[in-house]
């Protein structure tokens, strides 16, 4: 197979040495400069074209050629689903990483001003929960088979735990309020496919468990098979994932009622916002009209990977304990990855 891209390079390189002339080492700033933003875009190119060849057939004895034609490496969207693979790639195979899944965040500072008193009683009788606490997610993935399908699919374990931390309650010793654990089992499918201005990235189907780890009577959880659909469209991103309970038995059952409050799935929308990102998440069961709404703010601090990061909750199914409990919560602290980093848009 003939690669055509040091070949360019190359030559473009001898052309441009040539052009310097044997004088080089006396050459002005100014040329050094020119000849400096040359090999720059020189590079660029290159880097263009090795995206541009990757989406070409190839077979033993053939010769690959480049499409002279705009490539999709012009469209910002299937440039970040080539770079998120090769990351995630690259990631999969340093066995020192560790991927994010979720959004990764840790709020010091989130107020509620009607908290759960009743489930908090079952914890202690001694003092009721402070419209005070701190919340935080850890979500990460890791990769168990790469290109289950031909060059597609992959197969991902993921955990994600969530914690309202009553920090401030010393009266209390500071107890966990809640803590919520999610392992799951995925398979992923990075998707390219155009419809309407939009492009379906990713689709996800799950086997998904989520509980608190409590005895009764502060005891929940529900397994789940969901779906997830990732599109978008320039600075735009919407998540649809609904989901399907696997059924228990009565006696078994520590939340029957679940999907009344919970409902069949989530719906997600995004958009950038130059370096911010603004986020709405909804769920619930327009049936029974409990219903609940997240709203996520982020925006980058400190020229860092960590970004500032507020949050609105309203309504139902924030967490497991309190899927029946209406909430009305506000949050300030930090995350480290945004929604588009390529994980799940949900959560």
């Amino acid at each position: 197979m003939i690669r055509v891209r040091p070949i360019i390079l190359a030559a473009s390189l001898v052309i441009l040495f040539g052009q310097a002339g044997p004088s080089f080492a006396e050459a002005t700033a100014d040329e050094r400069a020119a000849i400096e933003a040359r090999i720059q875009a020189l590079q660029a190119e290159m880097r263009s074209l090795e995206q541009t060849l990757e989406t070409l057939p190839s077979g033993d004895g053939e010769v690959e050629t480049v499409d002279d034609s705009p490539a999709p490496a012009d469209d910002p969207v299937l440039e970040e689903i080539a770079e998120r693979r090769q990351l995630e790639r690259e990631s999969t195979r340093n066995p020192l990483s560790i991927t994010a899944y979720r959004r990764n965040y840790l709020f010091p500072v989130s107020y509620s001003p009607r908290p759960n008193r009743e489930a908090f009683r079952d914890i202690t009788e001694t003092t009721g929960p402070d419209d005070f606490e701190a919340k935080f997610q850890f979500s990460i993935k890791v990769n168990l088979i790469e290109d289950l399908f031909g060059e597609h699919g992959d197969l991902y374990f993921a955990y994600t735990q969530r914690g309202w931390w009553q920090a401030f309650n010393t009266e209390a010793s500071s107890p966990f309020r809640e803590t919520n654990f999610e392992p799951e089992v995925f398979l992923t499918f990075d998707n390219a496919w155009q419809f309407l201005g939009w492009t379906n990235t990713r689709n996800r189907l799950a086997l998904n468990h989520l509980s608190n780890g409590r005895s009764d009577p502060l005891s929940r959880s529900w397994n789940r098979v969901y779906l997830e659909s990732n599109f978008q469209r320039g600075d735009w991103a919407f998540s649809l994932a609904p989901h399907w309970r696997i059924p228990e038995s009565e006696s078994d059952d520590d939340n029957p009622d679940i999907e009344r409050y919970m409902g069949y799935g989530d719906v997600t929308i995004a958009k950038w916002l130059g370096d911010n990102e603004l986020s709405l998440l909804w769920r619930g069961n327009p049936g029974t009209g409990y219903m609940g709404t997240q709203v996520d703010y982020s925006w980058p601090l400190f020229n860092s990977n960590i970004r500032g990061h507020l949050q609105y909750y309203y309504g139902y199914g924030e967490s497991m304990v309190d899927y029946d409990h209406r909430q009305n919560r506000l949050s300030l602290g930090f995350s480290l990855n945004p929604l588009f980093s390529g994980g799940s848009l949900t959560r």
